[in-house]
């Protein structure tokens, strides 16, 4: 009897939970009234404006204009559609129409998905007029990127249409049609520039027409703007660069050495933004990445990787120093370069048979010293190269060489700065050492840098052991960036102390007997390195030798650096004749604002090397 009461009870308790659900429901809850009602609404989803993009001094460089889209929800297209008025109405062709109907029946029929981007204003008010005749079409407001310089679509990267993958990873934000950053920093800072999407709910009418909004807007949600970025580039600094590289294919990089701010990030071809935006861009994009001799879309700056020649011997001493293999006062001697079994390493340095010190060989850029400086750092027995090499390979990889930078930018090459491992497996074990991989200690061999790489070091030498991760922006929706990643400094291996000899030898660069001496700016006082990298193809297993690289390295003022240079020149020969002079221009423009030295200006500007280009692309395909 008791069990009986027991399931009484049970079933009376079970009564009375559904029923005060029910009356939940009916009385207070709107949940099933909404979905009830659901067939008789229309959600317009708002896509918000995306962030606009400013430089550092509140220039504005990017912003948006409107654009319209169609959008199809194939299960909801009738039987009696008119697709003959349609097709009319929008201006395609019926195979157009059908292809695009299938592709939206393959995503989800039941959802909607882009049907046709990229409407103008004037063709929008026409086809909205007699668009609520063709049910499962509605239409969606996009923004579509414009901008207010024609430079630096590398920088600024693209965007487009978001891919399947993308769908598939953030389903919960994007749909089809939407945009999304592609590259530069549309890509890196997507999530902050796209903003938050809205969505209005709205009554319509048997024939489709919006008859006003459901509950009186109470469900809508607000779409919310993205965030304005200021990025950390001085715009009037990279347009300057930028004309300095008239024709000219290479990159220069300028850092703020007491922030890790990039000021300026330049990779020519110098590449319109334009040309990546509007209903031709994906024509436009394939035309570019099939150029393959000019790589327009191709970042240098932040992807070539080359030999950084002489600007690593500064690497080269201070690793030694640390490593205590040599001192501040020890004198090497050159004999016309350094001679090795059968091999000789030249040097065209002007000093030779007598004693030379460190500065002196930094002014000079001698080969020799440092060669003979990096074999006292690795030794000469083969046992002892392997391990000495790796406590000089973390040293120098401390300055960001042979590693990601982690910085905000979307693209960037590691690099390499070789260990006793690499030589080991090249080799063999014991099968090498210093005198096997004497190159490196000049900065060629297997050693590979970014320009930015190089930029970098530059910082980290200014401040005499550390440097800030390079970023590219400086705040974000009008706050200055908190990240720690940019915010708080690396310190490399090397100590402070070691740092001033080589500074000096840099700074005698620019004095007469310098590889510099040209390009001293008065009032100004800069150290820098001249670089020459040897620069070779490999077609059908041959080596085939190119017109060296120009690089050059510098920071200034010394005593209170501003900024630090990295300039690469493909194909440029030495180190004085092109990157020289446009690294010393770049900072001369950044620190005084106005350059004085109008010939050195000119010839920048107005000549470049065009014609070795051309040769080399003629020579490349004889060969082929």
């Amino acid at each position: 009897m008791k069990k009986l009461h027991v399931f009484y009870l049970l079933l009376l308790a079970t009564g009375i939970i559904l029923t005060s659900r029910l009356f939940y429901l009916q009385l207070y809850s709107r949940e099933y009234v909404f979905h009830a009602v659901n067939t008789s609404i229309k959600n317009e989803i708002i896509i918000p404006n995306r962030g606009y993009i400013f430089d550092r001094n509140k220039n504005l460089l990017v912003f948006n204009q409107p654009v319209y889209e169609l959008t199809i929800t194939p299960n909801k297209i009738e039987n009696s559609f008119d697709r003959a008025g349609f097709i009319q109405l929008t201006g395609i062709d019926e195979n157009t129409f059908l292809e695009k109907l299938e592709k939206a029946k393959a995503y989800a029929p039941y959802l909607p998905s882009s049907f046709l981007t990229y409407i103008d204003r004037d063709d929008f008010a026409r086809i909205q007029e007699k668009l609520h005749r063709y049910k499962g079409f509605e239409w969606v407001r996009r923004s579509l990127r414009d901008y207010k310089v024609k430079s630096s679509a590398k920088l600024f990267g693209y965007i487009g249409e978001v891919s399947p993958k993308q769908l598939k990873i953030e389903s919960d934000y994007y749909e089809p049609g939407d945009f999304v950053g592609i590259s530069g920093v549309e890509k890196s800072y997507e999530k902050v520039l796209r903003g938050e999407k809205g969505v209005n709910h709205m009554l319509v009418d048997h024939k489709g027409r919006v008859t006003g909004p459901y509950r009186e807007g109470k469900e809508d949600k607000k779409a919310k703007s993205g965030s304005d970025i200021y990025l950390t580039i001085d715009w009037s600094l990279q347009e300057y660069a930028e004309k300095l590289m008239y024709k000219k294919k290479g990159s220069v990089v300028a850092i703020d050495p007491k922030t890790g701010e990039i000021l300026a990030l330049v990779s020519t071809p110098v590449l319109d933004p334009h040309l990546l935006a509007g209903k031709d861009r994906s024509k436009e994009i394939s035309r570019l990445y099939k150029d393959t001799i000019n790589r327009p879309l191709f970042n240098r700056a932040t992807d070539g990787l080359y030999p950084p020649g002489s600007p690593f011997k500064i690497l080269t001493e201070l690793a030694a120093l640390q490593m205590g293999t040599v001192d501040v006062s020890a004198n090497f001697v050159c004999q016309h370069g350094f001679s090795y079994g059968n091999k000789k390493m030249k040097c065209h340095c002007g000093i030779y048979g007598r004693p030379k010190d460190l500065e002196t060989a930094v002014e000079r850029s001698c080969n020799s010293y440092f060669a003979q400086v990096y074999i006292q750092a690795l030794g000469k027995n083969s046992g002892i190269s392997a391990r000495n090499l790796d406590q000089w390979s973390e040293i120098i990889q401390s300055f960001g060489l042979g590693r990601f930078l982690n910085n905000d930018l979307d693209t960037g090459q590691k690099g390499r700065i070789p260990s006793g491992h690499y030589y080991d497996k090249q080799y063999g074990a014991k099968r090498w050492n210093a005198l096997t991989t004497l190159s490196n200690s000049i900065g060629q061999g297997e050693i590979s840098t970014t320009p930015l790489q190089l930029a970098n070091v530059m910082a980290a030498v200014a401040n005499k052991g550390f440097f800030y991760t390079p970023h590219i922006v400086k705040t974000i929706g009008g706050l200055p960036i908190k990240d720690a990643r940019y915010t708080k400094p690396k310190y490399t291996k090397v100590e402070a102390r070691y740092f001033e000899s080589v500074i000096r030898g840099m700074e005698k660069v620019f004095l007469p007997r310098g590889t510099a001496s040209e390009f001293q700016v008065p009032g100004i006082r800069m150290a820098g390195k001249t670089g020459t990298s040897e620069n070779f193809i490999r077609v059908k297993n041959k080596r085939i030798s190119l017109p060296d690289h120009s690089i050059f390295t510098l920071f200034a003022p010394v005593e209170n650096s501003q900024i630090a240079i990295a300039v690469m020149i493909e194909n440029g020969s030495w180190g004085s004749k092109w990157a020289g002079p446009i690294a010393s221009l770049v900072a001369e423009k950044y620190i005084a604002s106005e350059v004085k030295r109008k010939s050195l200006e000119g010839r920048m500007m107005n000549n470049g090397l065009q014609r070795i280009y051309d040769y080399i692309t003629t020579r490349h395909s004889e060969k082929k």
